[in-house]
């Protein structure tokens, strides 16, 4: 079972404060993600957007030197157009960190994750992608009577990648079923790991046993839920464990959701 603690305090709390060094990585990871949930849309849009442009130039820049070196005299334009190392990192950060902070912040600000929020990201990516690299421009001057014109190859490049990830998305609902809202469960998420036990995620999401059902709970929900007699012991007792420490603190008006904070830490907010 995982013995790693609750976090407690901001990030930089937790990364300067005490505590074993091989457990900080994970500890500073939670507590962002529990800060940054606590701040506006744009913010957490902003910090996705970020972290996918550093995967995004990372990809680019193994790809510019793999064409570079592949790369024969006399090869097609368009792949002398994809420039080298470093233009294909920018181009390909400021396609990952587009996408990955328009749908994070559409996910915030309109509390679903949805086919809209992976159209919107993508047709941004896409026109975003257009504009740096000039790949648009350049295939509508190739048109016969076709002038280079940014704007319109940006919204051609936009529309293309919305069609495309749009038929990726029901492609996935069609392999792996709906998706599923992932702040739904999130205590649940937490508490499984909190317990070690975040391999039965799958079943238990499977099962539809979201946070809002988490402490109705029982043998027959967990075992219909493929959950072992084992982890199912340890799941429920879990809950009983917090079930009783609610109830002996509503009289200090604390809310009853308290009772899986050593399982996921609250933010501000959610304690007012």
């Amino acid at each position: 079972m995982s013995s790693t603690p609750a976090v407690s305090g901001g990030p930089l709390a937790v990364l300067l404060g005490p505590g074993k060094i091989q457990d900080k990585p994970a500890l500073f990871k939670e507590a962002f993600e529990v800060w940054i949930r606590a701040q506006p849309p744009w913010a957490e849009g902003l910090s996705s957007g970020f972290f996918g442009a550093f995967q995004g130039a990372f990809l680019g820049s193994i790809m510019g030197m793999v064409t570079r070196n592949t790369m024969q005299p006399g090869g097609s334009q368009m792949g002398m157009n994809m420039g080298g190392p470093l233009q294909q990192a920018r181009n390909f950060a400021v396609m990952t960190g587009v996408n990955a902070g328009l749908n994070t912040y559409m996910r915030r600000a309109r509390g679903v994750d949805d086919i809209q929020n992976s159209l919107v990201a993508a047709f941004g990516s896409g026109a975003c992608f257009s504009l740096v690299s000039g790949m648009g421009a350049t295939a509508s001057s190739a048109m016969p009577g076709g002038t280079p014109n940014p704007l319109m190859g940006a919204f051609s490049a936009g529309v293309v990648f919305a069609l495309f990830q749009g038929a990726f998305y029901k492609l996935g609902e069609v392999v792996s079923g709906p998706k599923t809202e992932e702040h739904e469960y999130a205590r649940v998420k937490a508490m499984l790991k909190h317990l070690g036990l975040s391999k039965y995620e799958k079943n238990v999401k499977r099962a539809l046993l979201n946070d809002a059902t988490i402490m109705l709970w029982d043998t027959p929900a967990l075992a219909e839920a493929k959950v072992p007699p084992g982890p199912r012991l340890l799941i429920l007792h879990h809950i009983d464990q917090y079930r009783q420490y609610a109830t002996g603190q509503q009289g200090k008006q604390n809310k009853v959701q308290d009772y899986l904070n050593p399982a996921i830490p609250l933010s501000t907010q959610e304690r007012r």
